[in-house]
Parts: structure tokens; C-alpha cells; sequence
């Protein structure tokens, strides 16, 4: 049996994905240089995205961390996914790379600047999974905001999916900006030296924290369209 993008998709969904998109490895062309599909694997043909949604529960304590710990088991279940999809391929005869966010390939220690095997935003945006927001981050039109994202590359042409056209930022929406109260944010890309420096901590036992998310809280679309709210002034550091 032929395999399409169908049929992986309902793999992925089957195996816990919540969300899964296809793009053909050429749409990748305009990513740097050592983070194209075809530079981790020689073989590229098709790039499959997937999401795993994040508890909103997580999102709404003040405790961070109960957010750290849930954004490290929803990453771990977007590698399961990953991984259990790749063998399921593999007994059909096709060969599918999993790649998680984590760990970093490119790490700058100077500006904290850390670069994943693939942008998996930019994977998600060209497999018709969201849109880009003002902060940076890809935001689907129903999950918003609270997705983590996987991706396996391929070895077989797939038909990929319509990149999403549907627009979320409105040009007088700067709530991101504004909002981001170690200022990394200019509406274009992210300072992560300002963002690590600001939102990453450590219990005195050594266990890292991360303790801030208000990039995804204070998005309109953080809950997606469905969930979109109203931006009040006193949701902005004083």
C-alpha cells in the first residue's frame, strides 16, 4: 500500500497527537543553512509536524513548578509520539527521523542564543499548523498558543498541506510587547538572552524553573479564536 499523508496523519492522531501537518522538504529552502530537513537527514523528502496540546490548568497556577513539569511531560509525550510513529513507518518500509525541541544543536553563550535541529515554529507554520504571533511563537487558530511540537522527516514524497491563511495579530495588538516584562520581545523576533535571563530560575536543590510564560498568557489568541479575550491594563508589568 501506498503511504500518504493521510494515512500518517492518522497514525499521529492515533498515537496521541493532537494536531498533525505535512510539508514537502522543499519548502524548507529558505531556512539557515545546517537546519534544513535534508542537512539532518541526506534523504529528506517531507517534513510531518505534530502538536500535543499543554494544560491550560498549568498555565493558571501561580506555582511554576507545576508549568515546568507539565511542559517537560508534554514534551516527553510529543517524543513518544514521535517515536512510536517512526517505528510504525519503519515496518512499512519507510524510514522517519523523529526530532523533539530538545536538546539544543547551536547553543551562543555569549547572547544565550540556542537553535533546535529544526525550527519547529517554522516546521509547523509550512506544514499549515498555525501562524506566526508578534511573540514569536506559532499559534494555532484552535489551540492558540498552548501546543508543543515534534516533527519527522521523511524519506518518501507526501502531498503537503494548504499553509494556514487565516490571521491572528492584528495590527493594533501589542500585547506581547507590551506585556513581556523583560522587554525581548519587538513585535519581529525574541532577544533570548533578555527572555532566558528573565524567565529561567533554579530551586535552591538545582532543579531548573522556568517562571514566566506571560507571552503565552497575555496573547488575545493564547486559548485560540475561539478563546480570544480582551487585553486589560492591568494584565501589563507596572
Amino acid at each position: 500500500m501506498e503511504m500518504t499523508g493521510d494515512h500518517i496523519k492518522k497514525m499521529a492522531l492515533s498515537a496521541g497527537a493532537d494536531l498533525c501537518g505535512v510539508a514537502p522538504a522543499e519548502r524548507f529552502c529558505g531556512a539557515p543553512e545546517g537546519f534544513r530537513p535534508a542537512d539532518v537527514f541526506p534523504d529528506a523528502r517531507s517534513v510531518v509536524v505534530i502538536a500535543k496540546r499543554f494544560p491550560e490548568g498549568a498555565l493558571s497556577s501561580r506555582n511554576f513548578v507545576l508549568y515546568t513539569a507539565a511542559g517537560e511531560i508534554v514534551r516527553g509525550e510529543v517524543g513518544r509520539i514521535l517515536c512510536e510513529v517512526s517505528i510504525r513507518l519503519q515496518d512499512r518500509g519507510v524510514t522517519a527521523v523523529p526530532v523533539p525541541g530538545e536538546p539544543y544543536m547551536h547553543w551562543d553563550a555569549d547572547s544565550m542564543e540556542g537553535r533546535g535541529i529544526l525550527s519547529l515554529r517554522h516546521a509547523g507554520l509550512l506544514a499549515g499548523l498555525g501562524v506566526m504571533g508578534r511573540n514569536t511563537m506559532l499559534i494555532n487558530e484552535k489551540f492558540g498558543n498552548r501546543i508543543s511540537l515534534g516533527a519527522l522527516i521523511l524519506n518518501i514524497d507526501l502531498e503537503g498541506d494548504p499553509i494556514a491563511s487565516y490571521r491572528i495579530c492584528s495590527d493594533d495588538c501589542n500585547a506581547c510587547i507590551k506585556g513581556c516584562p523583560a522587554g525581548a520581545l519587538d513585535g519581529k523576533t525574541v532577544s533570548q538572552k533578555l527572555c532566558r535571563q528573565h524567565s529561567q530560575a533554579a530551586t535552591p536543590r538545582g532543579y531548573q524553573l522556568y517562571i514566566c510564560n506571560t507571552c503565552r498568557t497575555i496573547c488575545p489568541y493564547g486559548k485560540g479564536a475561539a478563546g480570544r479575550k480582551k487585553v486589560r491594563k492591568h494584565d501589563f508589568p507596572a
